[in-house]
């Protein structure tokens, strides 16, 4: 048996070569990392479930973890298991593309081990503490950056079990406060079905996990960074239109008009754009006005950032389109509005900041620090004026069918206002100058 024992190991070195452009010290640390994923579970022989009961687990594992963290000796208190985790989560922080670094193979493995031994595996999750699971969520954030890692996480069968384990914190989160780690959890978590959600063909994994139920239930979150994750996770699915159908079905509309009301500007240009999309489902046009929406709405076309208004006004040219909501529209005053910003008297400011360039993990952080009109060039700023105008000239294509709003329109100068629009500039670009001038000429006609 000894002879058997020294064959063994002779074997696995001369098998295991460092590969080429990795150093010694990252692939020491890497082997090391994966030896402890997958040993330490032998060693306790922990069995991998099928979490058919992983709501209890989780639920246990998030009653326990105070228990676990008062026991200094504690069996996965501050391990070497989660020292290495830590020093992966420094050391790979804007590695991006992990399918294509050298130790791509063993990336795979400790990938591999991460979803079976740690996040599906019923039992370790019971025991873990806290920073230790919020570790493991780390490294699995930062590889699933890569489109590779992604279908590596469907094909072994964990987007259900994160789905329910973000369930399990979020009402943890939601029902009894800011619990130690369960932000930055759900941040992760939030992050990792962005990611997923980002591809049109990974979507149907979010919806099938029931995960877009928890993402709805986090827009009440009181922490930015978690409510931030919760819209730009469900925006990348509302892309698609089977996605959109299934979170219209929830009651979302009404917590996104309280961000509308009461949030920072980022949190509520997400939102806008969220909305604007879920409103081509009749039933969020119809929360809209059940919710009173339309003094919301209007209220935000007094800011002076493109995309908020360009969002914000093509949610008003799909809600309008009922004709309870045109008159309540113009009994607000949005009519006025409309025309005021086609005038084109005020300073807007914009930025190149989008739904795909921010996420959960990132986000929060712009906040304070927006690079406005100074990102744009002029020529940019002048074609995002130029998209809020023709949404504008759309709107009130939508309006003027009331009879009594086309006559506010008159007489609130709005033909000279359009007509001023028609008339073309040298220096605008010839594409984004015709769209603008097709519009008013349909406004003019009714």
């Amino acid at each position: 048996m000894p002879d058997q024992d020294k064959k063994l190991k002779s074997t696995e070195k001369a098998t295991d070569k460092k590969p080429h452009g990795i150093s010694k010290r990252d692939y020491s640390d890497l082997k090391r990392l994966l030896s402890l994923l997958n040993v330490q579970l032998r060693n306790q022989q922990l069995p991998l479930t099928h979490f058919e009961n992983r709501r209890t687990s989780v639920t246990r594992a998030c009653q326990n973890v105070k228990i676990n963290e008062q026991n200094p000796h504690g069996q996965w208190q501050e391990s070497s298991e989660a020292v290495e985790l830590e020093n992966f989560s420094v050391t790979y922080k804007n590695e991006r593309n992990f399918s294509k670094h050298p130790g791509h193979k063993l990336f795979q493995e400790i990938f591999t081990s991460l979803v079976k031994n740690r996040l599906t595996c019923g039992e370790w999750v019971n025991q873990a503490s806290s920073i230790h699971f919020l570790r493991v969520l780390i490294c699995l954030r930062l590889l699933i950056r890569d489109p590779c890692y992604q279908e590596m996480l469907h094909s072994l069968g964990a987007i259900e079990n994160l789905a329910q384990y973000m369930d399990t914190v979020a009402n943890g989160y939601l029902d009894y406060g800011e619990e130690q780690h369960n932000v930055d959890k759900l941040v992760n978590m939030t992050y990792i079905f962005q990611k997923l959600a980002a591809v049109n063909n990974q979507r149907e994994w979010i919806i099938a996990s029931g995960a877009h139920k928890t993402l709805v239930n986090l827009l009440s979150a009181r922490d930015t960074n978690v409510l931030l994750g919760a819209l730009l996770a469900l925006t990348s699915l509302a892309e698609s239109p089977e996605c959109r159908e299934k979170i219209s079905e929830l009651s979302i509309v009404e917590n996104l008009l309280v961000i509308l009301r009461e949030y920072d500007l980022l949190s509520k240009r997400l939102t806008a754009e969220l909305l604007r999309l879920l409103c081509a489902e009749s039933q969020v046009k119809e929360q809209i006005r059940m919710y009173e929406g339309v003094p919301v709405l209007l209220s935000l076309l007094h800011s002076d950032h493109i995309k908020l208004l360009w969002s914000v006004v093509w949610i008003l040219v799909q809600v309008c389109e009922d004709p309870e909501t045109s008159v309540e529209i113009r009994i607000w005053g949005g009519i006025k509005q409309l025309l005021h910003i086609l005038q084109g008297e005020r300073n807007l400011v914009s930025d190149r900041s989008s739904v795909g360039s921010l996420s959960s993990a990132n986000a929060a952080g712009r906040i304070q620090y927006f690079h406005l009109s100074n990102d744009l060039s002029p020529d940019e700023m002048q074609e995002n004026t130029f998209s809020v105008q023709a949404a504008c000239c759309a709107a009130i294509t939508e309006l003027v069918l009331n009879e009594t709003n086309s006559y506010q329109v008159v007489q609130a100068n709005g033909i000279y206002t359009i007509a001023k629009l028609i008339l073309p500039k040298k220096e605008r670009n010839v594409e984004n100058a015709n769209l603008l001038q097709v519009a008013p000429f349909i406004v003019i006609a009714y």
